[in-house]
């Protein structure tokens, strides 16, 4: 999966980091959408035990992604994680999932060093979100420029009629913050469209199997549509541009073919007036521009013009 990623052109891989145990009780049963997608009523923590990964094959996985040049990021969602991922693994990005943006251990430990933070806020009010920034920067180790808060719909698959990117704008408007958007869709539409509006990070789940056993295949992409994915969004930044309103440099090249000259319409004798019985306006843009048309209907010719001549004054 590192190297089909790498394949697509991302900047970085996320992965998550639990220990079961520290992150349900043993009585809680699958959400909703799980049940759904796995099609059965286990526990919770028989599901998600089967794909813990120990912190021996995170610290592989890690080695693995520095030897191929793509950053290993993570979510964690205990303390034991987080420190594994902070203190060994050293890790200079965490990725705060939506769940775990309430929890306030975990974010007060992340607030002692001075590492880059990636927001998810799925399921989250504002004033929730501003809590959990509040905390991380509390000891002056994080500050806000380091924080990425991500818009998220916190559902698997999310239906369009969900994803209210509008959200992510008015995140960055309240917040005055970098945002970006974690994507559940099973199009690549939203995350383009994100893009488009600014989002300065995207995340997408990638899969390698959409029938995989697993609650989020679902509403992951494979390889090759990853792939397009980056492509189209490395093209929104160029289509984008700049805040600027110009002529490019091969726009240059048409005005001439494009605009417009006043010419004659019909001959014009030396000391005729001009009006609009005896000019026009033709194609090419090589003599005088429409745009000093009144200045000069009235006025009397100073030499003979043939049909379609540009006109001098």
């Amino acid at each position: 999966m590192i190297l089909a990623a790498k394949y697509s052109g991302v900047n970085a891989v996320k992965f998550q980091s639990f220990l079961s145990e520290e992150v349900v009780v043993k009585k809680l049963k699958l959400a909703p959408y799980q049940r759904k997608n796995l099609k059965k009523n286990s526990s919770m923590i028989e599901m998600i035990s089967k794909y813990q990964l120990s912190f021996e094959k995170q610290r592989k996985l890690f080695i693995f992604c520095k030897k191929h040049r793509i950053e290993f990021l993570s979510s964690p969602f205990d303390l034991i994680s987080a420190k594994f991922l902070i203190e060994v693994l050293k890790l200079k990005t965490i990725k705060i999932p939506s769940g775990e943006i309430t929890n306030y251990p975990l974010l007060i430990y992340f607030s002692f060093f001075p590492i880059k933070i990636i927001l998810s806020t799925g399921m989250a009010t504002i004033n929730e979100i501003k809590l959990a920034i509040n905390t991380l920067c509390k000891n002056n180790k994080i500050k806000k420029k380091d924080v990425t808060v991500l818009h998220c719909t916190t559902s698997y698959p999310t239906n369009i009629e969900e994803v209210n990117l509008n959200a992510m704008l008015y995140l960055k408007k309240i917040l005055k913050m970098k945002v970006g958007y974690s994507d559940h869709t099973r199009s690549n539409l939203t995350a383009i469209v994100a893009a488009s509006l600014g989002a300065s990070i995207i995340e997408k789940h990638l899969t390698l199997n959409k029938s995989l056993s697993g609650p989020d295949h679902k509403a992951s992409i494979l390889p090759k549509e990853f792939k397009d994915l980056v492509d189209n969004i490395k093209k929104v930044k160029i289509i984008l541009g700049d805040y600027k309103k110009k002529a490019t440099k091969s726009e240059k090249a048409n005005i001439p073919f494009a605009r417009k000259s006043i010419v004659a319409k019909i001959n014009i004798n030396k000391g005729d007036i001009f009006s609009e019985n005896n000019l026009t306006t033709k194609r090419p843009s090589l003599g005088l521009s429409p745009m000093l048309w009144n200045k000069i209907i009235g006025k009397k010719s100073k030499f003979y013009f043939s049909k379609d001549e540009y006109i001098m004054l």
